[in-house]
């Protein structure tokens, strides 16, 4: 993994996701990316003089983002971070954040606010466009050095693409254990394309060893809560996992599973739809 990039949400100060996204970065010896996005704004109505004060304000609060760079590069190579760099955007927060993902091997995201209904769209739109995200809960103290990470693994596209894509972060791991359903390997796959492999194959084929395999059925908000139990039983730093879902009238939405993890982990998620 070369090129981590961070959504920054603020310029003031670096909040728990952008921390997580320098100390991975540092652990894996990636470059890291900070992305700030100002919004687009119209010109305002009102009086003249309110709307110069306005526009003065805007244009002060852009020219103080752009020259947070230098204070972004210290921080983070107090944290062992080289060569630290910093985007700013003017627009839409998801359109900049695609286009972030598109030169980024792992776009770091904070899952925020209760429900985290507003983030999870935001995520959503970011994973369709083709992105690896690293969702980070609001506050998360977990920290970028992953002693053990949890791969929940159904046999669907996405979650494949999601183990494979992690495999940089689990070959860093101490341990790794994996979380499927009971009959992912059993008879309902007895006929599957001889092209497909098991997880365990694939992790198998990249030097990474299985230190347990926990058995999970259920589905929708019944396996969000069993498998959630089941990666932070075992210690879990990180529940690598697909993303499902699908596009409905101009909106990205989850699946329940995944709907139901991101609104419940306590844990940075890796996915990938």
């Amino acid at each position: 993994m070369r090129d981590i990039a961070v959504h920054c949400t603020t310029f003031r100060e670096w909040p728990a996701s952008v921390r997580y996204a320098a100390q991975l970065a540092a652990a894996t010896q990636a470059g890291l990316t900070g992305v700030y996005i100002g919004e687009r704004r119209s010109r305002p109505a009102g009086p003249p003089l309110l709307i110069e004060e306005l526009t003065a304000y805007a244009q002060d609060e852009l020219q103080q983002a752009m020259l947070a760079g230098r204070a972004f590069a210290d921080w983070a190579g107090q944290l062992g971070v080289s060569g630290a760099r910093w985007q700013v955007a003017i627009g839409d927060t998801g359109d900049a954040l695609c286009m972030a993902g598109d030169w980024s091997d792992l776009m770091v995201l904070e899952v925020t606010g209760a429900p985290r209904k507003r983030a999870t769209l935001t995520i959503a739109e970011v994973l369709v466009s083709g992105a690896t995200c690293l969702a980070v809960p609001e506050g998360c103290m977990a920290s970028g050095r992953i002693a053990c990470a949890a791969v929940a693994w159904n046999g669907t596209v996405a979650s494949s693409r999601a183990l494979h894509a992690a495999l940089p972060l689990l070959r860093q791991a101490q341990s790794v254990v994996l979380l499927q359903p009971p009959s992912v390997d059993g008879d309902a796959h007895r006929n599957r394309s001889p092209l497909a492999r098991s997880a365990m194959q694939h992790l198998a084929a990249h030097g990474i060893a299985v230190v347990a395999v926990d058995y999970i059925d259920g589905d929708g908000e019944l396996a969000a809560e069993r498998l959630l139990a089941a990666a932070l039983e075992h210690h879990a730093d990180l529940l690598v996992m697909g993303a499902s879902g699908e596009r409905r009238r101009g909106e990205h939405r989850f699946g329940r599973t995944t709907a139901s993890i991101l609104q419940r982990s306590p844990l940075p998620l890796l996915l990938r739809h």
